[in-house]
């Protein structure tokens, strides 16, 4: 069987296949790459805005205000140190002091960044601004900017306070909201710990289907979003956007700015065009390797539910996980339950049930961990699931359910104990994190 080889870090890891079974497919996006004259491409988005006022007369309005800059944090791969001293130049030339601006990272409930990582990520030019992270655990740090249904929008008092925002971030596939980017930046990026988990649940309906690469119309989540977001602006200053699509050197591909909504919804139907993956038959047993998400457990078990609809039901999926933070210090229940009788329960009872019992049980778990445990039970219902992250392993990292194993082969062979002798077709998506399947062409959930 030939080699293959995905992303991991700086280099590559080579997998080889069990001799009965058959490469069917390699899912790969189809990205362009950027080119050395991507800069000028973002400057020249940011003169010609696709609908509504330039930066330039924005700012112009608001010479005695504040501006905010809202970028994204360590768990995405945008260039901020090249593209914010694009930003600050426009900025300069409209005359805005920079004593009147701030960096805010959307780190919704994700971990902060310290005094060093902060320098890394935004470049020598922009880490000398004011910057901070969302504050996620400090309730008295937020305003209510209204309600969208039932949830009341609680947004970063700052944030909402500004006079012009600017949003700076990449939009790729979500597995929640269809698409990233846009007003996501400021929710849940810049919203409270209770914002944040009611719009986590709207995300997760009754019944668990494929919701990445979905419309932004038809996604409960995005529309949301993005109504909470236009009733920021309505009330609370303005917001100005740089999108862009990420090619496989996490340089910008693809850039348009001007309103948040339709520069995210511009720049989302080419990631769903470039991102997007036929897959022609359902695979018996599905690699997904996190990359570009693979920062840590959280991020990297999204390409997990990503990917999940190119696998059969009862189908084997095998995630790839570098995971260099670990967990992020989130504390993991410890459930002394094998994988088959985790699955057991779910199919007794449901997969909503297990998650409702934990969460009452430990009251203590924070909301991304209900939210990632929802999602768990969601796709440990469907399909076996199977990580492969020597990081995780070494340290001891136990997830309800989650076999980890230290390396490729010991996957395979655990697979191929659950499946039985024969021929498995295989499925491998070398960048599980941010390419999905196309709705429709997929296995039935």
């Amino acid at each position: 069987m030939p080699g293959i080889c995905v992303p991991w870090g700086d280099g590559e890891l080579a997998l080889t296949l069990p001799e009965s079974w058959t490469l069917h497919q390699v899912a790969s996006s189809h990205l362009r790459p950027a080119g050395p004259q991507w800069p000028e491409r973002v400057a020249g988005a940011i003169a010609q805005p696709v609908a509504g006022l330039s930066l330039e007369k924005l700012l112009a309005a608001r010479r005695g205000g504040r501006v905010v800059i809202v970028v994204e944090d360590l768990t995405r791969h945008s260039p901020l140190d090249q593209i914010l001293p694009i930003i600050l130049r426009e900025i300069d030339h409209a005359g805005f002091p920079r004593e009147r601006i701030e960096i805010f990272f959307a780190t919704g409930m994700h971990p902060p960044l310290d005094a060093g990582q902060a320098r890394e990520k935004l470049g020598p030019e922009a880490s000398k601004l004011a910057w901070r992270c969302n504050p996620w655990h400090e309730e008295n740090s937020f305003v209510s900017v209204g309600a969208v249904g039932g949830m009341d929008v609680r947004i970063d008092r700052g944030v909402a306070g500004a006079d012009l925002r600017i949003i700076v971030s990449s939009v790729s596939p979500h597995l929640q909201a269809g698409f990233g980017g846009g007003y996501k930046m400021l929710l849940p990026g810049a919203a409270s710990r209770q914002t944040i988990m009611q719009l986590h649940r709207l995300g997760l309906g009754r019944s668990f289907s494929q919701l990445v690469g979905s419309d932004g119309e038809g996604n409960v989540m995005r529309r949301a979003i993005d109504r909470a977001g236009a009733m920021i602006d309505a009330n609370c200053g303005a917001s100005f956007a740089v999108q862009y699509l990420l090619d496989e050197a996490d340089l910008p591909t693809s850039v348009a700015a001007g309103e948040p909504l339709p520069t995210q919804r511009m720049i989302a139907k080419q990631c769903a065009v470039a991102c997007g993956v036929l897959v022609n038959e359902p695979a018996d047993v599905l690699v997904t390797n996190a990359h570009p998400r693979d920062y840590d457990l959280w991020q990297s078990f999204k390409s997990i539910p990503n990917t999940l609809w190119a696998a059969r039901p009862n189908g084997v999926v095998i995630c790839l996980a570098r995971c260099e933070a670990l967990s992020e210090g989130m504390k993991i229940p410890r459930i002394p339950l094998s994988m088959k009788w985790v699955r057991r329960i779910l199919h007794w009872f449901g997969p909503g049930v297990l998650p409702s019992v934990l969460m009452r049980a430990v009251p203590s778990l924070p909301g991304d961990a209900g939210f990632f445990v929802r999602l768990a039970a969601g796709a440990l219902h469907r399909n076996w699931i199977l990580m492969v992250s020597p990081a995780l392993h070494k340290a001891g990292v136990q997830f309800p359910g989650l076999p980890i194993f230290a390396n490729v082969d010991d996957a395979f062979e655990a697979a191929a104990q659950l499946l039985g002798a024969g021929p498995q077709k295989v499925v491998v998506f070398p960048s599980g994190g941010a390419v999905y399947p196309v709705p429709g062409n997929r296995g039935k959930s």
